[in-house]
Parts: C-alpha cells; structure tokens; sequence
C-alpha cells in the first residue's frame, strides 16, 4: 500500500465528506470574458458537434500575468450564420480581461478542437497549436504581441483530419519541444453515419460508427521545420479514436512516456525506449482497459501524484455508466484502478466526463480531481432517466 493513501479509508471519507473549506466563485462575466462555444450545430447532428473545444492559459505578452485563449468552432459550409474565432483575452493584472484577439492576429475561423501551448522555436515566447476537423493550425509567437500562422513553412501543413488534443514534448531530449497530435475517427460530412435513438430522427453517433485513426508524432527538426515519425517512432495505430493524451514518466527512468484516453477502444501508454522509439504497453500497466476487461469511452486524461507516492496517478474519464478511471501506481510500472474504493467511482457513474485535471485546491497538499461533465444529447433523458445533458461538474 503506498504510504498516505488508504481506498478504505478514502471510501468511508467519501460518505460522510465535511465541507470542502473553500468555495468557487463564477467571475467569468465581470472578469470581461465574454464568450460562446459556435458546434456549427444546424440540425444535421454531425459527429464533431459531440465534442467541445480547448482553453488555455498562456502568458502570451511575457508580462508575467496568465492570459486565456478560448478555441471555438464554426457554421458549416451551406450553414451560414455567424461569424465565430478563436479568443485571446489578455491579463490586465487587475481581475479582469481584454479580448486582443484580432490585435493579436488569432481572429481566425476555424473548427477548432484543442489546443497545446509550447515554445517550439525556443526563442522565450508560447506558441500555439491548435487542432482541428481539417487543417490543423500553428501559430508563432512574434514576441511583439502577435501571432504569425507558420503550419505551411513549418511542413505541419496538407495532413487533414478530425484531431482532438495535442501534446508538446521533447520525446528525444534534445531540446527542442516535438509534437504528438491525437486523431478521433475517419470522418468527413458528406461520409457522416445516419444514427437514430428512435429508429426515426437522425441522432449523433458513437465512434463505434466509424474507423479510428492513428495519432501522429512530429520530431523538431530544430530549424523551424518538423518531421513527420509517426510510423518510425512506433506510434502509428489507426484502431485508436483518441481523445486526450498526458505526459508522464511512469517507468521513472527519466525519458518522458505517452498515455493516450481512447474512445471505444483501449487506452495506449507508449513507454519511451530512449532511441526514437516508442513501444505500446498500456495493458501489461493496467491502463488499457476498465477492471471488468473493457475499453471504455476515454476522454479526459490527466497525471498527477494523487497519493504523495513520488508517482504519478492517472485520471481517465468515461461516458456515463462508465465511472471515471483512477489509476494508483503499485511499483514495477503497473497500475490498479482504486476509482471505487476512492470515492470518485460511483459519484460518476451517472455522468458523461470530458476533461479533469489535478489539483490542490484546498491547499491541504494533496492533489484533488475535478471532472467537468455533460452530455452529447438533449434527449437523452428520455432514455436513461438518470442522466441529462447538463451534468455536474464533479470535485473529489
């Protein structure tokens, strides 16, 4: 059992939890953050409607002060109605925000998924990357407060596809940040499956509708330009339907290892061989799959030392009946699921989860986990009775 840590104990707590301590506060209005999520959504029930989008903190200007970049989507092509972008509010060091975004160069349409921030040309300023249903998109920090779009001269251009989440990491130690992309299915409009919950309406579909896609990895040349590795590297699967990717070191050997949630099909873990190399490991960890041996529907990841191990956790989120996965490291690279006897199973059975991460938001020095929940369709209370479309977000 690793040390500070007890399921038994953390399953009791859950039952009869006194009161959190703290309180969180809605400031997104008087903050100036004024922003509204565009699916694209017109009736036609496409599947990329399903997911949200991607945020970010980002101190963009170098000021010292976070700023946000809100990714957003877009009318689909005949469906003309709005004009929506990406949103970049800038930090004015006194609680509130001001949008810079067409000042900055990133009032731009696209139907934007996620996004990943990273100095990839090291030169002290964030980049950002921004994935997409089509082009994915790179845009470069100027340093002067804007952002120049370098996904043509950088060879990340003419690669289309339904992309979700995106990781930069230094895979090669060799300074210079590379880039691992997830892709969700093979899916294009004119191709979309006709799905109904009543045999009648059209309604979205699951991605067991459709075929996965692999996730690529792009090596930083180092010259402003990278390298296309995935089938080199070990990462190419068109199985996979990825939805969230996490960087962790879960061999601690010092090099660092992907872990990828998947949609429908296993989880991957791709333990880095230190050679350019990755090999795909997940189920001899423990990750692949729930306890009872099933692939459930992956989607938010995220990594954190949860127990005070000196290891890192993992957090997977699921659709609803699922449960969230929670993963306690046991040594020797292996995982168990301890989400039951933790007390954040049950509460999420009957939520869809999206993205989570780790936090200590007690300050108590131990890391916390927040769920952000809702559901793909409005009439799915009509069916499951317990679960709507808006869901609870859930803080454990």
């Amino acid at each position: 059992m690793a040390q500070g840590f007890s399921p038994a104990v953390a399953g009791a707590a859950a039952q009869t939890q006194p009161p959190l301590g703290f309180r969180l506060t809605n400031v997104t209005r008087p903050a100036g953050l004024q922003f509204q999520h565009n699916s694209g959504a017109h009736g036609g029930k496409l599947l990329p409607e399903t997911l949200g989008s991607g945020c970010a903190f980002l101190d963009y200007d170098a000021d010292g002060w976070q700023d946000i970049l809100l990714v957003n989507g877009m009318d689909w092509p005949g469906h003309k109605r709005q004009r929506s972008t990406l949103r970049l509010y800038r930090n004015n060091r006194n609680g509130t925000f001001t949008d810079v975004s067409r000042a900055a160069g990133l009032d731009i349409e696209l139907y934007g998924m996620g996004v990943a921030v990273g100095d990839w040309d090291n030169d002290g300023y964030p980049d950002v990357f921004v994935t997409c249903v089509g082009q994915n998109r790179l845009f470069r920090n100027t340093g002067k407060g804007t952002f120049v779009d370098v996904t043509r001269t950088s060879g990340l251009a003419g690669r289309m596809g339904f992309s979700t989440s995106a990781l930069w990491i230094d895979f090669d130690r060799d300074g210079f940040l590379d880039l691992f992309v997830c892709n969700y299915v093979k899916w294009t409009a004119e191709h979309d499956v006709f799905c109904s919950l009543d045999g009648k309406q059209k309604s979205y579909c699951t991605p067991e509708a459709y075929r996965g896609d692999t996730c690529w990895l792009f090596r930083n040349r180092g010259n402003g330009t990278f390298e296309d590795v995935t089938a080199t590297s070990g990462i190419f699967d068109t199985s996979s339907k990825s939805l969230g990717v996490a960087m962790l070191d879960y061999d601690q050997d010092g090099w660092p290892d992907l872990l990828v949630a998947n949609d429908t099909q296993p989880n991957k873990l791709y333990r880095n061989l230190r050679n350019g190399r990755f090999k795909e490991v997940a189920v001899e960890a423990g990750l692949a799959f729930s306890t009872e041996g099933k692939a459930r529907a992956g989607m938010g990841v995220d990594t954190g030392d949860f127990d005070n191990s000196g290891r890192p956790g993992v957090a997977i989120t699921n659709f609803d009946n699922e449960m969230i996965g929670l993963y306690r490291p046991l040594g020797g690279g292996v995982y168990e699921d301890v989400a039951s006897r933790a007390g954040v199973g049950p509460p999420s059975r009957n939520s869809l989860g999206f993205g989570c991460a780790f936090a200590d938001l007690d300050l108590d020095g131990r890391l916390d986990l927040v769920v952000a929940n809702g559901h793909i369709e409005e009439t799915v209370r009509n069916i499951r009775g317990t679960s709507g479309m808006r869901n609870r977000p859930i803080c454990s």
